[in-house]
């Protein structure tokens, strides 16, 4: 089932992603992650854009939109062979830093001990610890996406006109209390299988962003 993917659009603050090469006991072995990395790249399996994101954006003179992309499991299910059979691993670790805020280490490492890492840093601010858990696991697939070259997004800059749908009123799914106080994707599907045809249709946006909300929560979890 293809669930929707709601963007969050909270202020956050980056630090730039910092691609630093650290290369492993002997000069060579950098020379070696690189043959290993190509070899595995050229027997990545076709990744499949499986999810759809749809943003509603806080201007409101501008038109909501969606894209499609490919969830981290469909990129580590797709890529992760063709890396442990070249001796390649892909690592990400997430930690609280001293002075608040969570940092983002991902890391390719060759059995040389060569290393490809990647270092995101990124401020809470004034999110909730669910809107932020669902910002970290987007960032998390975005930073997995770039280190491994690999097309996991749909590209967003393909309209002939940048300002298209500006004006528009964007269009809010409307709430039903059920899905709402929901406290698992059980419990929300059962909500969903009971209501009538016509108010599955009627709610179906909603359902497919309280979906996203409860799949992001458990893997902040």
């Amino acid at each position: 089932m293809n669930h929707a993917e709601i963007v969050p659009l909270t202020e956050l603050t980056c630090q730039p992603i910092d691609m630093n090469l650290i290369p492993g006991p002997a000069p060579e072995s950098l020379g070696q992650l690189f043959e290993a990395l190509a070899s595995a790249q050229g027997e990545f399996m076709p990744i499949a854009k499986n999810r759809t994101a749809h943003v509603i954006p806080e201007d409101s003179r501008k038109a909501p939109y969606s894209y499609d992309y490919s969830d981290m499991h469909e990129i580590r299910e797709k890529t992760t062979p063709a890396l442990s059979k070249h001796s390649l691993a892909l690592m990400q670790i997430v930690t609280d830093k001293p002075n608040g805020g969570t940092h983002i280490r991902t890391i390719i490492a060759h059995k040389s001990a060569a290393r490809v890492e990647s270092s995101l840093s990124v401020v809470r601010g004034d999110a909730d610890i669910k809107t932020f858990g669902a910002t970290i696991t987007i960032l998390r697939r975005y930073i997995v996406a770039a280190m491994l070259n690999v097309a996991g997004e749909a590209d967003l800059d393909e309209s002939p006109d940048p300002n298209a749908g500006a004006g528009l009123s964007p269009v809010r799914p409307e709430v039903h209390t059920g899905m709402r106080d929901a406290t698992s994707i059980g419990e929300l599907s059962k909500v969903m299988s009971g209501l009538p045809k016509d108010e599955r249709a009627k709610y179906n946006p909603y359902f497919e962003q309280r979906m996203q909300e409860l799949r992001a929560a458990q893997e902040a979890a």
